[in-house]
């Protein structure tokens, strides 16, 4: 099984964000590929972003019915500003 990890603030998701998911998915032949929201961003300000959860719910409403797309809450569960090296060794 190949998975593929679609990292972002999605500070809102939309929908060139699931375009690109959708060729990435077809282009390298994935068979899943997880949204993997950014917690604690590092160069952006926490004041200046919507919360977790908010992006969260916008994301799980977002993918909703594809049977190719997943959600993570990776970077909810760690401590820290996020950093993509991080979380994939996570």
């Amino acid at each position: 099984m190949k998975w593929g990890l679609f990292g972002g603030t999605f500070d809102p998701i939309h929908f060139g964000h699931l375009r690109g998911a959708e060729e990435i998915l077809e282009m390298f032949a994935l068979n899943r590929i997880f949204f993997v929201p950014s917690s604690r961003p590092p160069h952006k300000l926490e004041a200046d972003i919507t919360s977790f959860y908010h992006r969260e719910q916008m994301i799980k409403l977002a993918i909703e019915g594809n049977v190719n797309f997943s959600f993570s809450e990776v970077e909810k569960l760690r401590a820290g500003k996020s950093y993509s090296v991080e979380t994939v060794k996570y």
